[in-house]
């Protein structure tokens, strides 16, 4: 059995990035960028109006000044001709670049407009105005040349509009990774079925699924396998088509626990089996190598295997410690200097935040253990987090009322309330 630090290390040094690819902007959303997305203008072009009203000299507006003189109309999308003076002023659009000489922007609402034979003039309803007031500078949101997203970036609906914004009508991305879920056990029967005696309904198979999917993740849900070495054989064997394998079930020592052996004997290779951690120790890693497209000089598939307990938290648990591990690697140049592409943050372990934890806690596991936990009402600009009562690794329901899990480690005792802890959202 090895340590939890053991497993992200091993994990860290097997796990190698998918190749990168280009694609449209529209089709990035939930993927991880590969190379940096730098401006290529700045935003925005020119000085620009935020309001329509009057661009003016803010030294005009005083108590004193009576009219200004109209010069011109300037909309979005079009250029002022005549730089104001003293006494003068042009209507903006919102939107539109200020005129040469002008430093403010006085809105539609605080002026009354007037014409007569000598043209259109404007009284303001303001008695001062600040340089600067309704205006947004050039380059004042990103300049020309910035840095705006660093590699391991994952793009989310909301980026897409800075994307296009600057230029990036298509991005370097990693492909997106292909998964497959198989559940095991001769116990388990589909959700839409009525379980018999000894039975009940299959949930890790969903749960995983949706947790893949959730990650942006090309999914495909396996039917069950039974307790049985040639259909387990022969299910492995469609899972060893895809970059992820999730086997739930048959992992640890009984007698119908005959994923490992079987495994190996397609030619899985172990990394791990069993990790000190609760729940979740028996968890098992390895890794399927296909060198049959050696020759034809394209990169060697490889296919990275996950035995997960069959308890459903224990699942759970093993991937969001370790799967997600997994395919933040696959998705992510991880060569150890990230500094250079503008990402010192960037690490593919699991990141905790500090906690304050709500009350007394007794932990007694002679293993560093995760406890489903919610998240109180920050207080004094604090996180406050609650254990859940949890009924164990089958125990579902204390988990969907979590907000993530608290690290307690290895024969920790009472823990006070008041104590920080490493608590690791969802």
């Amino acid at each position: 059995m090895i340590s939890i630090e053991t497993a992200f290390e091993r994990l860290l040094q097997s796990v190698r990035p998918l190749n990168p690819e280009l694609v449209d902007l529209f089709d990035s959303v939930g993927r991880t960028l590969t190379a940096p997305v730098f401006a290529d203008v700045d935003s925005p072009p020119h000085r620009k109006s935020i309001m329509d009203g009057f661009a003016v000299r803010s030294a005009d507006i005083d108590a004193t000044q009576k009219k200004s003189k109209v010069l011109e109309t300037i909309v979005a999308g079009g250029w002022p001709t005549r730089a104001l003076q003293s006494g003068e002023a042009s209507r903006i659009m919102t939107g539109a670049p200020l005129p040469e000489g002008a430093d403010a922007v006085v809105m539609v609402e605080m002026s009354r407009v007037e014409r007569d034979s000598d043209g259109e003039f404007v009284t303001f309803l303001v008695n001062e105005l600040t340089a600067g007031k309704n205006v947004i500078d050039r380059a004042q949101n990103f300049q020309s040349g910035e840095i705006l997203f660093p590699v391991g970036h994952r793009i989310c609906p909301m980026d897409v509009g800075l994307l296009a914004e600057a230029g990036a009508a298509e991005v370097k991305v990693s492909r997106r990774p292909t998964i497959a879920i198989l559940p095991t056990g001769n116990e388990l029967v589909d959700s839409h079925q009525v379980p018999e005696r000894g039975q009940i309904r299959n949930s890790n198979g969903p749960m995983l699924a949706a947790m893949a999917s959730a990650l942006g993740l090309q999914t495909t849900l396996l039917p069950t396998a039974r307790d049985n070495a040639d259909e387990l054989r022969e299910q492995i064997a469609l899972g060893l088509q895809h970059d992820l394998l999730l086997l739930t079930g048959g992992v640890s020592e009984g007698l119908l626990d005959l994923v490992p052996a079987t495994l190996m004997g397609l030619g899985v290779k172990e990394v791990f089996h069993k990790v000190k951690v609760k729940p979740g120790k028996p968890i098992w890693f390895g890794m399927k190598e296909d060198l049959e497209n050696e020759d034809a000089g394209e990169a060697e598939r490889v296919c990275h295997v996950f035995g997960l307990p069959g308890n459903p938290v224990s699942s759970l648990v093993g991937f969001h410690l370790f799967v997600r591990t997994a395919i933040r690697c696959l998705e992510m140049p991880w060569s150890g200097h990230l500094e250079e592409v503008g990402n010192e943050e960037f690490s593919p372990i699991p990141r905790s935040a500090m906690a304050e934890l709500s009350c007394d806690f007794e932990s007694r596991g002679d293993r560093p253990t995760y406890w489903p936990a919610r998240v109180l009402k920050n207080r004094d600009s604090k996180r406050i987090v609650e254990p859940l009562p949890w009924g164990g690794s089958s125990d579902l329901r204390s988990i969907t009322k979590a907000d993530g899990l608290i690290l307690f480690p290895e024969n920790s005792g009472l823990t006070a309330a008041g104590a920080m802890v490493s608590f690791y959202p969802w």
